[in-house]
């Protein structure tokens, strides 16, 4: 019983509010970039601009003032994250090193100002594809401008979709830093669990000499985005899952010779398909979030069709079980600490 109902919770169908605007935001937020590359003939304003519009999808309903200072502090942290990965890049050792502080950084932060999900997974995820492009450092400061064009799509599309939905949401209660760590204490050893985890998996990767080496990262995070060693559970099986039928389609379509034209417009329809999916079924999503990524990398650098899919499926099966042995490590010790001091305490009384 216990079983039938584990699997049945992996395809619930969650029914979240109805938001037709922000699909067709994340859309062109999603499209801006990419024509703008297109049309300029550099692909890769669209390939480094696609980072910063990841700042639209932690839209939520705010006040103006409230929402631009959230959505302007998650772009800046995206911005920031993607330029020490690229920087880390240039001293290998180093890269480990610089995923752990900004997954910490990121996790504590977003957790004590309860900036709701996707949290802190696309921080994790555009510093660790920064780890993973090696650009020469007079031209960083041209390629942060596109992810910066990214960014200050999603802020103006944000106030037209404000205006738009015509909801001002409540304003938030100002709390200090000091009274939300004093209130959530669990925070701090959750960061520093979450920072552990993604350091082991850039390790590993980097050891493992694994091509685009960040994908095993990128899984581990998203695995770990669970609340809880159930829903991290779930999130595992429905990764591999959804990443294998994923890398499926990604074989059809990347043995299709498209045009960029082609290529823009189906990376477009597969964002928000997968935004649209992502708070519905997290299978489903991952359905087209792999032919997605995969599109985009192909986009701007033509990969061996073999080794981005092979690479892929070694990344997040890898990444995956590191962040569900990860997860399974820290519950069990925090388990045993509980009952110690729960002994300690019944000793306690008896000797008493």
């Amino acid at each position: 019983m216990h079983r039938s109902s584990f699997f049945k919770e992996l395809i619930v169908f969650q029914k979240p509010e109805k938001a037709p605007f922000r699909l067709i935001g994340a859309g062109i937020c999603m499209a801006m970039p990419l024509f703008i590359g297109y049309f300029s003939n550099n692909l890769l304003i669209g390939s480094f601009g696609s980072l910063g519009i990841f700042t639209f999808l932690y839209y939520q309903t705010l006040p103006l003032k409230e929402l631009l200072i959230r959505l302007g502090s998650v772009g800046a942290f995206l911005l920031f994250g993607n330029l020490i990965g690229v920087l880390s890049s240039h001293i290998p050792w180093l890269i480990p090193f610089a995923i752990a502080i900004i997954a910490f950084s990121a996790r504590i932060i977003f957790r004590l100002y309860r900036i709701a999900k996707p949290g802190a997974f696309f921080i994790v995820m555009v510093t660790a594809m920064g780890t993973g492009t090696k650009i020469p450092l007079e031209k960083v400061p041209i390629m942060m401008s596109y992810v910066l064009l990214g960014i200050l799509t999603s802020l103006v599309l944000a106030v037209i979709l404000y205006f738009i939905e015509g909801k001002s949401g409540t304003p938030q209660k100002k709390i200090s830093l000091q009274e939300r760590l004093y209130t959530d204490p669990a925070a701090l050893l959750d960061a520093l669990h979450y920072a552990t985890i993604l350091f082991l998996a850039t390790y590993i990767s980097q050891s493992l000499h694994l091509t685009n080496a960040y994908w095993m990262v990128v899984s581990s995070a998203a695995v770990l985005q669970g609340d809880n060693l159930r829903a991290i559970m779930h999130r595992n099986v429905q990764r591999i899952l959804g990443s294998m039928i994923g890398l499926l389609i990604a074989a059809l379509l990347l043995s299709i010779s498209f045009t960029s034209l082609e290529m823009i417009l189906l990376i477009c329809f597969f964002f928000v398909t997968v935004e649209y999916f992502i708070r519905r079924n997290y299978t489903i999503a991952n359905f087209f979030t792999t032919p997605m990524a995969l599109l985009l990398a192909n986009l701007a650098r033509h990969q061996y069709l073999v080794s981005l899919l092979s690479y892929r499926l070694i990344g997040i099966v890898l990444g995956s079980l590191l962040g569900l042995l990860g997860a399974f490590v820290l519950t069990t010790c925090l388990k045993f600490y509980n009952r110690a001091y729960q002994l300690d305490e019944h000793l306690d009384k008896e000797t008493e």
